[in-house]
């Protein structure tokens, strides 16, 4: 996605977000696919013991920065992200800045999820709520890094974190896009209220989402990092309308892959119409672009229940753990699958019940949890708290396989399954 630059032509006169859903014409169809997209999510979630959902989704929240990152132009490696949420850095500096941009990613969608957990009463579309999450991603930035970005490297203009733009902007430095500044905080209260998720109920609230994605794109209400708080915040709303709350799937993986798509999409839905002597969304290319944006979280849904294979997952624990009993460093244990095996499928397991499951003494049980948990193939919070299922990175290919391209994972950590 093109990065702004101050328009040197004055913004449209739009003075209304108006239409905020499509009209009854157009609602039905978009109904029955809201609730296509509400049923095989909770039907992927619901194969998952929820702590180990939590586990896979942390992880898969490395996805989302991605490709998020990436349709803005920005690529670096799930371990390279690994590395700077470590405050590990590369020397390149353009690759260093793809890992800042990415862990800031990873950081803000992971404070403001476990927020939302405590506090669900937030009303996401306001300004203020909007220019936290803003403020949130820059302050994971380094100073030198805060202003706007171009094609041709950092401009001049200071992103002035979390403050609503008060310039008018472009991605072409011609075209005017969004709308001027001086009609934004109008425009920005009328977001709040008209979208607020707790103002729908069942489907629209899905469809209120897709909707909501488009005209904050097209607000544009900060001098730049847009692209990437539209999408954490829809990630924020689905979890508001019950959807992907463990993370299991990733919406900016969808859009990533369908970026020529995403962006015609969002361009054709800005265009407006004339009514009145005024300009006007047009009903049919928001419902449209609501369409695409509902067929793209099913994609998602889709590809990871097919990716992840969970009806294989006990196999391919114990293809692991054979794989490590014959290596000549560090073997593990074979007995150690049924451990795994039982954590991942039951989501904790009680220190106390080690030996049972592993049919041995509680002495050596004690020596295998401890090899599995320095290893970080268990978790857990305290020497006395339950055992849990840990996915650290190296382990991620044997048990899904096909999780991630070797552009993604980085090519060491690919292995052969035949």
């Amino acid at each position: 996605m093109k990065k702004q630059k101050p328009a040197k032509k004055p913004a449209r006169d739009i003075s209304s977000l108006r239409p905020y859903l499509p009209g009854k014409t157009y609602m039905g169809g978009l109904k029955d696919l809201a609730q296509e997209v509400a049923s095989a999510s909770a039907a992927l979630e619901g194969r998952v013991a929820g702590a180990t959902a939590d586990a896979l989704g942390g992880h898969l929240r490395l996805i989302n920065s991605y490709y998020s990152n990436l349709i803005e132009g920005h690529k670096t490696t799930i371990p390279d992200i690994e590395m700077a949420l470590q405050k590990n850095f590369l020397d390149d500096p353009e690759k260093k800045y793809a890992q800042q941009l990415c862990a800031a990613h990873v950081e803000t969608e992971r404070s403001f999820m476990a927020a939302l957990r405590t506090n669900r009463a937030s009303n996401i579309c306001s300004s203020k709520f909007l220019s936290k999450l803003h403020a949130a991603f820059y302050e994971h930035l380094p100073a030198e890094h805060r202003f706007a970005h171009t094609q041709d490297g950092f401009s001049d203009l200071p992103v002035n974190p979390g403050e609503i733009r008060d310039v008018n902007v472009s991605v072409d430095g011609r075209t005017p896009h969004g709308p001027g500044f001086e009609q934004l905080p109008a425009l920005m209260n009328e977001f709040a209220k008209n979208y607020d998720p707790y103002r729908f109920h069942g489907d629209e609230r899905l469809i209120a989402m897709a909707a909501a994605h488009h005209r904050l794109t097209w607000l544009h209400p900060f001098r730049d990092g847009n692209g990437r708080v539209a999408r954490l915040f829809s990630s924020l709303y689905l979890v508001l309308a019950g959807i992907n709350q463990s993370n299991l799937w990733s919406l900016s993986r969808g859009l990533s892959r369908k970026k020529q798509r995403y962006m015609m999409e969002l361009w054709a839905a800005d265009s407006p119409e004339q009514k009145n002597g005024k300009h006007w969304f047009s009903e049919q290319l928001l419902a449209d672009f609501c369409n695409f944006f509902l067929l793209t979280c099913l994609d998602q849904i889709q590809f990871m229940e097919n990716l992840l294979r969970l009806d294989q997952i006990e196999a391919r624990i114990d293809w692991y753990v054979d794989m490590r009993s014959k290596s000549a460093e560090k073997p593990l244990r074979p007995e150690a699958s049924r451990l795994l095996r039982a954590a991942f499928m039951r989501g904790s397991i009680s220190r106390g019940r080690a030996g049972e499951i592993l049919n041995m003494s509680q002495r050596n049980a004690r020596r295998i949890v401890a090899t599995l948990l320095d290893e970080g193939l268990l978790v857990s919070s305290s020497h006395r708290a339950p055992l849990v299922i840990g996915l650290p990175l190296h382990v991620l290919p044997y048990y899904f396989p096909d999780l991630y391209n070797p552009s993604v994972i980085g090519e060491q950590y690919m292995v052969n399954s035949e």
